[in-house]
């Protein structure tokens, strides 16, 4: 009878947690899932948005490359039916690229969506994101006219042609984007999740400074080909159009800066700041090339500065033996020069107690001095490596015993709040105690305020 009154309340007591045991696996399962789904989504948008890029590299790559090939046919005079046919087909791939880049934003939003685990993408559309999407539609929009009207023919607009010409190196923005999307960092799972915990976001930025670290010499070759061939052909331009002349009433171009081998002269001279003097621009369209030339000219230089120092700087324990090297090479030295400063002074000595010629002591003489100056030298040297060696070691010696205060300081605050909680305890006991004295005095008809 005991058994079967038990077993109905045993029943009650475990069905309940075997339906909730099973909620929570079936939570588990589903989140697991949700998390695949995510992962799956995240690697595909990745792809997406990787194809969509290189799809706007070489849409807006030949749309520069038409650009110039239409300018220097322009430039030259060539006027064929098929020239004028590159203009439109210039339109054509500005409008694709324009598509492309709504289409990159909205993959990219939807993956900034999973990576934070918001459910619309849309509630991830920020200020700064649709103003850095409408300056990458204003800079991929950027093109010449598709045809030539009459009011673009007169010299007062060709600033125009030029405002809508030259900015269209502003695409190649989309090469560093590629490059960024195509590096390992990006493409391995492995790194995104290191960058993830550390909070490092890899972006444009922190891909391309990793490249300039890690090939600093081809890194900054390309950039600089890249940069000379943009100013020179520029410059060729403004020359040899007279884009905004200086002087107004010639309106021809001059022989000497026109052509592109004297624009690449010029670009050069410009870009390291030596500047002979020899051709100067004519336009204010080439001053405004010089102008931004020399700036990235100066730039560079010290871009190339620091990294040289920083590839030929030693690590710390080449530093160490280095110093340990010299140090040994110092005190051989030193020994050497001070058995020089003996003997040279025995045989100074017994040459003045013989009394020979003067031309004999004087030279012996006057290697003692010079022996004993380079030992004074050597032993100088010797001092500042010591010098140099002790501050160092005083610098390591205070963090040591600051860190050493510290660390008792530490242990007296923790005895001190041990002491102030023992004392807090000491007090409770004491007020229990008297509480309950209270208590058995005073009547049972007066505890109610108790």
């Amino acid at each position: 009878m005991k058994s079967n009154a038990i077993m109905p309340i045993e029943l009650i007591e475990f069905t309940p947690m075997t339906r909730s045991s099973e909620k929570k696996t079936n939570d588990r399962e589903k989140s697991i899932l949700k998390m695949k789904h995510n992962l799956i989504e995240r690697k595909k948008l990745h792809f997406r948005c990787r194809r969509v890029n290189d799809m706007m590299c070489i849409f807006g790559l030949s749309g520069l490359i038409l650009m110039i090939i239409d300018t220097e046919f322009r430039l030259t005079q060539i006027s064929r039916t098929d020239i004028n046919m590159i203009r439109p087909l210039i339109s054509i791939s500005s409008g694709i690229l324009i598509v492309l880049v709504f289409y990159y934003h909205i993959l990219n939003a939807r993956l900034y969506a999973i990576n934070n685990h918001i459910i619309d993408w849309r509630i991830t559309l920020r200020i700064r994101g649709l103003v850095m999407m409408i300056c990458e539609v204003i800079v991929c929009s950027i093109h010449p006219f598709p045809y030539s009207f009459k009011f673009l023919l007169s010299h007062n607009i060709l600033w125009l042609e030029m405002m809508l010409t030259l900015p269209m190196f502003g695409r190649l923005y989309l090469i560093a984007r590629s490059v960024t999307l195509h590096s390992p960092l990006v493409n391995a799972a492995s790194s995104r999740t290191i960058g993830y915990l550390n909070r490092v976001p890899i972006t444009i930025s922190f891909i391309l400074r990793a490249f300039l670290q890690t090939y600093p010499v081809a890194s900054w070759s390309s950039m600089l080909m890249i940069i000379l061939f943009i100013a020179s052909w520029s410059m060729h331009a403004c020359e040899k159009g007279m884009w905004m002349p200086i002087n107004s009433v010639s309106s021809r171009a001059n022989a000497s800066t026109s052509t592109f081998i004297n624009a690449t002269w010029l670009t050069i001279v410009t870009f390291t700041t030596v500047g002979y003097g020899d051709i100067v621009p004519q336009t204010y369209c080439g001053r405004g090339v010089s102008v931004f030339t020399a700036l990235f000219g100066v730039f560079a230089s010290a871009v190339l500065i620091a990294v040289f120092i920083s590839k030929i700087s030693l690590s710390r324990s080449e530093q160490m033996v280095l110093d340990f090297v010299s140090r040994i090479n110092q005190a051989r030295e030193y020994k050497i020069k001070t058995m020089q400063i003996i003997q040279y002074s025995v045989r100074a000595w017994f040459l003045k107690r013989r009394d020979p010629q003067y031309r004999a002591s004087f030279n012996l003489l006057s290697r003692l001095h010079t022996a004993i100056r380079q030992a004074k030298v050597i032993k100088q040297q010797q001092r500042n490596a010591i010098s140099e060696n002790e501050s160092l070691m005083t610098v390591l010696t205070n963090v040591y015993y600051e860190q050493k205060t510290n660390e008792k300081n530490f242990h007296k605050l923790n005895q001190h709040c041990d002491l102030i909680e023992d004392r807090i305890n000491r007090i409770e006991t004491k007020l229990d105690t008297l509480l309950t004295i209270f208590t058995q005095n005073i009547p049972t008809s007066q505890h109610s305020w108790l």
